[in-house]
């Protein structure tokens, strides 16, 4: 039997944040590259989580980070949507119709891959769901807690650890986890939303 989860207040609240916000979802676009992922939070053990993954060596981009599931629009796609739900469905197993979607986050500009990155933000209603990878895409799975990501200590700025970054950023630890780039300017927002989304549920 699977336990179906209800949505936590503190999801509720973010999900009238991300409709204030008011990006809307985008039809799929044919001229600049574009992506768009899925921030998927899911209970595990009643605790909150988001899902994220270590990219392998094998992708032509982003090799060994850690990303959000997501990819290419595809000609398929009648939205943006559609590609970070299907995305999300090849590379981990997620079901899309197993998933509520909250709403978008603003998109990111990648520059040095040239993707313009749309992110969604959804919440799994099955409690404890199981995931499966996709090998040459995902080298592990990544639970990350929610607690944990909103613990300032969890933010950094300086050269990224483990990986070969001439410049400083801001990136995000958790553990032996770095989320960075493209990823890290979308947990860096999400990180504002659930702040905003507390404070006016407080």
């Amino acid at each position: 039997m699977v336990w179906r989860m209800e949505l936590p207040p503190l999801l509720g609240a973010l999900r009238e944040v991300l409709a204030r916000r008011g990006t809307g979802v985008p039809a799929a676009r044919r001229g600049r590259r574009t992506a768009a992922v899925l921030v998927p939070f899911f209970h595990r053990d009643g605790a909150l989580n988001v899902l994220m993954f270590r990219r392998t060596n094998e992708v032509p981009t982003h090799k060994g980070q850690v990303a959000f599931p997501g990819g290419s629009t595809e000609p398929s796609d009648n939205t943006l949507l559609d590609t970070a739900l299907r995305e999300a469905h090849e590379e981990v197993g997620i079901v899309p119709d197993r998933v509520e979607v909250l709403g978008p986050l603003q998109p990111f500009d990648t520059r040095v891959s040239d993707f313009v990155v749309h992110p969604f933000v959804g919440y799994l209603r099955d409690a404890d769901p199981g995931f499966t990878s996709q090998p040459s895409e995902v080298d592990q799975l990544l639970e990350l807690p929610v607690d944990a990501l909103r613990d300032p200590r969890t933010r950094h700025w300086g050269l990224v650890p483990g990986f070969n970054v001439p410049i400083p950023l801001t990136y995000y630890r958790v553990g032996d986890t770095v989320v960075w780039g493209a990823s890290g300017g979308i947990m860096g927002e999400l990180l504002e939303a659930l702040d905003e989304a507390e404070a006016g549920g407080a």
